[in-house]
């Protein structure tokens, strides 16, 4: 498939909708690129991310910065990457300043000097290197930005994480601010404050955990936005990190992927209808192996608009390359380190919620997915074994989850944990039951003396039946 994101044509070697790998944002310079925001102002794609470079105002220091680029979608016209914030010696802001959400609007004279501001950047960092708070600075253009001196949302307990991860919303194109943030304290949940002057903040409540995939029962997130065409919340939360015993021993940075859902507004505190999930970014989609803090293309406001286009664009911080398709457990984690995390642009089609599994085989190894085939695997299409949902809906609520054992062999799984093997991720849903009226057909898990594959032959064409994974859309 070929997609258009930042005036860019962006190639995958499967029918997946993700475009990754040309069209990154960040610097390639082996120093990591990671948790964007993204503002798009008619043809003009701005990015904020968190990297490392020199602290201008102090040279001897390298540590985490604000980077800056901007896009021209029409001419391809850019400006930097540049360093536009980073920490203030002996401040509250003096280490680890990272996770920026910018949001446009009219903030008159928040810094008290008299200036007014067309941009926000809400942002985290400490003072103890443990213990994290959320402040604000203000800009006239994006790039040359004032700090408020003090955090605008403050840590519950001055032990543990803290606070951090904002997501920003203006409701009335000026300074009426929402604020959604993390709180690690005493579990990890989200809290939604509200701001006349984007400085002050009145706490409103906690954002329902009603719905969200009991896969992960903590979630971290990258991302939330508003759609006032279909008054949805959409928003974006990470899947776990993987467990270092599938890893071949070495501990990796970063969850494997991002679950994107949304909630009518009147129930992103009450939980009266629940979050619904919509569709995963992980490596199974991507090939990458690492996938997270992901935040959406939103106008200056933090609007997105799914009613008119059912497209949404998202970047996603990655590790950078893909491992090989042979790699081992370990060699993949190795390659997931921080100073390979780069941020890639990613456009999913809520529209149609469908996507098709396919077999594929190289000679050695069979892989069955929804989403990416290695282009050096040598990997030829064997057949379609129907469609899947992405998100749980239609009745299809059996997830098929996409593993790997060692270096070659891949398999899905009804198992989360992937039966103490690697997660690569979630193909989609399928059904428990046959449906007669949806003319649905089964899915069986086979085994070779090498590896594992998916048919919908019962006795798996000659090979070892292992089980019934469930049913099928044609």
């Amino acid at each position: 498939m070929v997609l258009v994101a930042l005036g860019i044509m962006l190639v995958t070697t499967s029918c997946s909708e993700t475009g990754l790998g040309r069209g990154m944002i960040g610097r390639g310079d082996g120093k990591y690129d990671y948790s964007p925001s993204v503002i798009q102002s008619g043809n003009v794609r701005q990015f904020w991310w968190c990297g490392i470079a020199v602290n201008p105002t102090l040279h001897s220091q390298e540590t985490d910065t604000i980077q800056y680029e901007s896009v021209n979608l029409t001419t391809g016209e850019t400006v930097g990457p540049l360093t536009v914030l980073a920490e203030t010696r002996d401040a509250w802001d003096s280490m680890y300043l990272c996770n920026p959400k910018v949001i446009g609007g009219s903030f008159d004279n928040p810094l008290g000097d008299g200036q007014s501001f067309q941009y926000a950047m809400y942002y985290v960092a400490t003072s103890d290197g443990s213990t994290n708070n959320i402040g604000v600075a203000f800009s006239k253009d994006g790039i040359n930005w004032k700090k408020y001196p003090q955090p605008v949302i403050w840590a519950s307990s001055a032990s543990g994480y803290g606070v951090g991860q904002p997501a920003v919303y203006n409701s009335d194109h000026k300074a009426a601010i929402s604020l959604f943030y993390e709180d690690s304290n005493p579990i990890t949940h989200h809290v939604a404050a509200t701001s006349n002057d984007g400085v002050h903040f009145t706490v409103q409540g906690t954002l329902t955990t009603n719905g969200l995939n009991s896969d992960n029962p903590e979630p971290t997130w990258g991302d939330m936005a508003y759609d006032p065409t279909s008054g949805y919340w959409y928003a974006v939360y990470n899947s776990p990190i993987r467990d270092q015993t599938t890893t071949g021993g070495v501990a990796e940075r970063g969850s494997y992927g991002v679950t994107l859902y949304k909630i009518p507004n009147d129930s992103l505190l009450t939980g009266s209808t629940p979050w619904q999930e919509l569709d995963t970014i992980d490596t199974n989609m991507t090939g990458y192996e690492s996938n997270h803090l992901a935040a959406f293309v939103r106008d200056p406001n933090g609007n997105i608009n799914i009613g008119a286009y059912s497209m949404l664009d998202l970047y996603i911080s990655v590790t950078n390359p893909r491992p090989s398709w042979d790699a081992s457990p370990a060699s993949a984690a190795k390659g997931a380190r921080p100073d390979s995390w780069d941020i890639a642009p990613v456009r999913r089609t809520l529209g149609n919620p469908l996507m098709e599994l396919r077999k594929y085989y190289n000679g050695t190894s069979h892989v069955t997915t929804t989403g990416s085939i290695s282009a050096s695997g040598g990997f030829t299409l064997l057949s379609s074994l129907g469609h899947i949902y992405k998100g749980p809906q239609q009745g299809a609520t059996v997830p098929f989850y996409a593993c790997k054992n060692g270096s070659k062999d891949y398999f899905v799984s009804l198992d989360k944990a992937c039966e103490g093997e690697k997660v690569l991720g979630k193909n989609g849903y399928g059904y428990a039951q046959p449906n007669e009226s949806l003319n649905l057909f089964a899915i069986y898990r086979c085994s070779t003396k090498r590896d594992h594959f998916v048919s919908t032959d019962s006795k798996c064409e000659g090979e070892t039946t292992d089980e019934l994974l469930g049913y099928v859309l044609p």
